[in-house]
C-alpha cells in the first residue's frame, strides 16, 4: 500500500474492565501498520462513561497494550480531559447551521420512533427541532448534528473497498448529550482531528458510524481519514471462560507472542505462513492484506501457534514471563545460565508458561505424594534393592554432569540386568512423583546428588511399608 503522508493512527478504547480479544486485535493491527509504515501508534482513553469508568480499567488497558509489546507513542490522551473542546465545537456549528438543539424528551422519540416504524419500517428521529433555532436557554436539551437531506455518503475503505449510503438513510445523530458529556459519534471525530490521525483500522461493527463521522468531517471543512474494517471474529461468544487478554495471559499462560501471532491471522495473511517473529510481523503487515472474510476463533489452534512460539521465543524473554509466575509458587529465582538450561528443558514439553513452572517444581520440591498409576506399573517388590543401588552409585559420581549420571545408570543395568526403562521408570517415579517427566539424566541433574539420593531412598522405603 503506498502512503504519501506520514502515517498516524490510534486505538481508542473505553475502559471496562478487561482488554476483549476483538479489541486486542484492533490495537495490534494499527501499532502493526504504523510500525510498517514508520508512524506513529496513539492511545486515546475514551472515558466519557463517567458511570462506568474506573481508573483500575484503565490501567488494565495499560497492562495488556504492555504486555502484548505495543508500545504507544506520546502521552495518553483523555477524553474526559477535554470537555470544554467538545462544547466549543458544538457551539461552533450550531452557530455555523450545521448542528442544532433538539428538547424532545425520550418519551417523545419513543413514540415519534413507533409511528415512523409503523409507517416507513424506519426509527430514525423525525428532525422535529431541526429548524427550531432553539437557543441556550431552551432547557434540558441535546445537541444533534444537521445530516444532509440529499445525495450519498461515499468513501473507500481499505479493507472492504467502496461503500455507499444514501444521506436519507441517515439520522441527525446526537453530538452533546443532555448531562452535557460527548457522545461517541462526535467525540471521535473532534480527538482524531486534534491527534492529526490519517488512518482509522477498527472493527467491521463501526462501518455505518463512517458516514455520520464523514459527514462531520466535512461540515467542520476538514478531510477525513482513510478508514479501513477489520472483519468480524466468530465464535468468541461461544467458549466459556473470558476471551480477554487477562484470561489467555494469567489463566492460560500464554506468551504475548503467541496471543500477537494467534489473532492477527484472524482477519490478516501472508500466504499460507502461520508463525511469525514480532519483526517478521511488522514487515509483512498492511492493511490490504486484511481479509473481508470473518475469522473463526478456534482456542485449540491458538494454543498450538502457542506452543510454537514457546519453543521459538529466546530464553531472555522466556525468563520474564516465567519468573513472576515461580514467585506466585513461592518460589524465588534469578534469571541465570541455570535457569535457561531449565527452561530450555521444559519449553520442549510445555503448551504454555504455565505448564513450564507447574510441571518443573519437582525441581524444587520433593512429592508429597506418588501417582498411583505410575505405583502400580513401576513400584514392585524388587524395586527398592534396585533404587538404593542407584542412589549408591550416583553417591560415588564425582563430576555432576549428565554424562557422569547416565554411565551410573548404565552400572546398574549391568548389575542388575534390568534393561534401562525398569532402572529409569522407576527412579522417575521416585524423584518426580509420576512416571513422566523431561530426561531422567536431566532430572537427576536439577534435582541435585544430595536430594536425588534421599527421594531414591524415601521411595525405596515408602514400597517396603505399603
Amino acid at each position: 500500500m503506498e502512503i504519501k503522508r506520514p502515517v498516524r493512527v490510534r486505538f481508542a478504547p473505553s475502559p471496562t474492565g478487561f482488554m476483549h480479544l476483538g479489541n486486542a486485535r484492533t490495537a495490534l493491527f494499527n501499532w502493526l501498520f504504523a510500525r510498517h509504515h514508520g508512524g506513529e501508534f496513539i492511545l486515546r482513553i475514551e472515558d466519557t462513561d463517567r458511570e462506568r469508568h474506573t481508573e483500575a480499567a484503565v490501567q488494565v488497558i495499560y497492562d495488556s497494550l504492555k504486555w502484548m509489546g505495543l508500545n504507544w507513542d506520546g502521552p495518553v490522551l483523555r477524553q474526559s480531559e477535554r470537555l470544554g473542546i467538545y462544547h466549543e465545537i458544538a457551539e461552533r456549528l450550531i452557530a455555523e447551521g450545521k448542528a442544532y438543539r433538539c428538547t424532545c424528551t425520550r418519551e417523545e422519540l419513543e413514540a415519534k420512533k413507533e409511528a415512523m416504524k409503523a409507517t416507513v419500517n424506519r426509527t430514525c428521529y423525525d428532525r422535529t427541532c431541526r429548524e427550531k433555532n432553539l437557543g441556550p436557554d431552551c432547557g434540558t436539551h441535546v445537541v444533534r448534528f444537521k445530516m444532509p437531506l440529499e445525495g450519498e455518503s461515499t468513501f473507500d475503505d481499505m479493507v472492504q473497498g467502496k461503500i455507499t449510503k444514501r444521506y436519507a438513510d441517515l439520522d441527525d445523530f446526537i453530538m452533546i448529550r443532555s448531562d452535557g458529556m460527548p457522545t461517541y459519534q462526535f467525540a471521535v471525530v473532534v480527538d482524531d482531528l486534534a491527534l492529526k490521525i490519517t488512518h482509522v483500522i477498527r472493527g467491521a461493527d463501526h462501518i455505518d458510524n463512517t458516514h455520520d463521522q464523514i459527514a462531520l468531517y466535512h461540515a467542520l471543512g476538514e478531510e477525513p481519514p482513510v478508514f479501513g474494517h477489520a472483519p468480524r471474529i466468530d465464535g468468541l461468544s461461544k467458549r466459556k471462560g473470558s476471551p480477554s487478554v487477562e484470561y489467555y495471559r494469567e489463566e492460560l499462560g500464554l506468551l504475548p507472542e503467541g496471543l500477537n501471532n494467534y489473532i492477527v491471522r484472524l482477519g490478516w495473511s501472508h500466504g499460507n505462513d502461520e508463525i511469525f517473529t514480532t519483526e517478521q510481523l511488522i514487515e509483512y503487515f498492511d492493511a490490504d492484506a486484511i481479509n473481508q472474510a470473518n475469522g473463526e476463533f478456534d482456542e485449540e489452534k491458538l494454543k498450538w501457534v502457542n506452543e510454537q512460539q514457546l519453543r521459538l521465543v529466546s530464553l531472555d524473554k522466556l525468563a520474564q514471563h516465567v519468573l513472576p509466575i515461580y514467585e506466585k509458587h513461592g518460589v524465588h529465582l534469578d534469571h541465570d545460565e541455570w535457569l535457561d538450561k531449565l527452561l530450555e528443558m521444559m519449553r520442549k514439553r510445555a503448551h504454555n508458561l504455565n505448564e513450564i513452572v507447574t510441571d518443573s517444581l519437582f525441581v524444587f520440591r520433593a512429592p508429597k505424594s506418588y501417582d498411583e498409576a505410575s505405583v502400580s506399573r513401576h513400584f514392585g517388590e524388587s524395586t527398592p534393592d534396585v533404587l538404593e543401588s542407584l542412589a549408591a552409585e550416583i553417591s560415588a559420581v564425582e563430576t555432576w554432569d549428565e554424562a557422569s549420571i547416565e554411565a551410573a545408570f548404565t552400572r546398574v543395568a549391568e548389575m542388575t540386568g534390568l534393561k534401562m526403562g525398569k532402572i529409569a521408570q522407576p527412579a522417575r517415579t521416585a524423584i518426580v512423583g509420576i512416571a513422566q517427566s523431561p530426561g531422567i539424566y536431566e532430572v537427576v541433574w536439577f534435582v541435585g546428588k544430595d536430594e536425588t539420593i534421599r527421594r531414591l531412598q524415601r521411595a525405596a522405603d515408602f514400597i517396603r511399608t505399603r
